[in-house]
Parts: C-alpha cells; sequence; structure tokens
C-alpha cells in the first residue's frame, strides 16, 4: 500500500472528505486528491500533522513496520487463514482476541474474532453445565464486533462477511425483525447468498433460547 493508499483509508476511516483534510493541513484539495491518486506524495513538512490529524507514528503512516510486528502479524495471518476450519472453537476465539488487541484496526482480525464468538456461543450449549451468562456475553460481543464492521468498514468482501454475521447473530437470538431488516438494507447486491438464504440460516435461534431457558440451570 503506498502512502497515498493509507492516507485515503486513514481520511474515510476519520470521517474526513479531501477538502476537510486540505484544511486542516492547509493545501488545496487537489494536492490530496493527487497524494490519493499516487500522481504525488506529501511535503515532509506535512507527516508530522498528518500523524497528529490520525493519532498514527510515522512508521505507521509510511508503512514501516519493525521486524518484530511483521513476524507477529505473520503469525496472526496464518492462524487467520485457518481459522473457517478449525473445530477447536476456544483456541480460534482466543487467537483472534489477541490478534485483534495487537492489530485493533484490522477488520479481518476483528471479524474473526466475532465469528470466534458466535460460534463458541454454540459450542457451549453442548457443554454439560452451559453457562447462560457466558452465553449471552459471547453472543453480545459478537453482534457489537460485527456492528462494528458494518458500521466503519469500506472493504465490501469484509464487510458483506459481517452483515451475514450480523443477520445469523440476530436470526440466533430470535431478533427476526432486525434481521430482516439487516438483510434488506444493509446485506449488499452480492452472489455470495441472497438476502433470503441468509435468514434461513439461523432457523433454529428460537428452538436454542428455549433450551436455555428451561433446561439450563
Amino acid at each position: 500500500m503506498t502512502i497515498g493508499e493509507r492516507i485515503k483509508e486513514l481520511r474515510k476511516k476519520n470521517g474526513l472528505t479531501q477538502e476537510k483534510l486540505a484544511d486542516q493541513l492547509g493545501v488545496s484539495y487537489q494536492a490530496v486528491s493527487k497524494w490519493e491518486c499516487n500522481i504525488s506524495i506529501p511535503d515532509v513538512s506535512l507527516i508530522e500533522p498528518l500523524t497528529k490529524l490520525f493519532r498514527i507514528t510515522a512508521d505507521e503512516l509510511l508503512g514501516i513496520k519493525t521486524n518484530d510486528e511483521d513476524k507477529l502479524k505473520e503469525k496472526y495471518d496464518t492462524a487467520y487463514q485457518n481459522f473457517r476450519c478449525s473445530r477447536n472453537h476456544s483456541s480460534s476465539y482466543w487467537w483472534a482476541k489477541e490478534a485483534t488487541l495487537a492489530f485493533p484496526d484490522n477488520y479481518n482480525y476483528l471479524e474473526w474474532l466475532a465469528y470466534a464468538e458466535y460460534r463458541l456461543a454454540f459450542a457451549e450449549l453442548n457443554e454439560n453445565d452451559p453457562s447462560v451468562e457466558y452465553f449471552n456475553e459471547l453472543t453480545e460481543n459478537s453482534l457489537r464486533h460485527y456492528e462494528s464492521i458494518v458500521d466503519n468498514c469500506s472493504d465490501t468482501d469484509i464487510y458483506t462477511k459481517a452483515v451475514l454475521g450480523k443477520i445469523m447473530v440476530l436470526r440466533f437470538l430470535d431478533r427476526i425483525d432486525e434481521a430482516e431488516w439487516s438483510a434488506e438494507f444493509e446485506y449488499p447486491d452480492v452472489k455470495i447468498k441472497t438476502a433470503e438464504q441468509v435468514l434461513s440460516l439461523c432457523d433454529e435461534g428460537k428452538t436454542l433460547l428455549n433450551y436455555l431457558a428451561n433446561e439450563v440451570k
């Protein structure tokens, strides 16, 4: 990723238009546009103002990473690539939580964490003495993390996965009206699954909640 691409990503993340960013830096919006299109790069005197504005280090802005950070991210990326095939939901959850804490701006990791929390909530129901409190904590956190991605992530693939996850958790919790609203208004026009297929994925939600209410002591 070039510095211009990073500035564009950070600008959008902070809810700024090119004009607003230009005003805060004392440059023209055409200059910002040229940075983001990789036609030119910011003057070195603008690096410090940019880092303060975006609350990042100069190394992060310039894409310079230490060997330790690279090795750490490589470790998490390997675990991330394998997590959907893993049957060890607890291990996947802790890997995802650790990765998200280390790289809080990585939406791939946040979607991984939300998915792991959702799957671990299912697994909790199969325990001999399942905990309603733990189940509720997992599902609430999963929904909160999916919603954070839906509200803030501009990557279409990650956003789509997050909307799918959000709908599944809402369906799982028998919050059907909210699931249907999300399917209709948030789910993008892609070919992964139709909104109708998404809503049919978790029909067991009400049954599972009844199980918790009636069987778990």
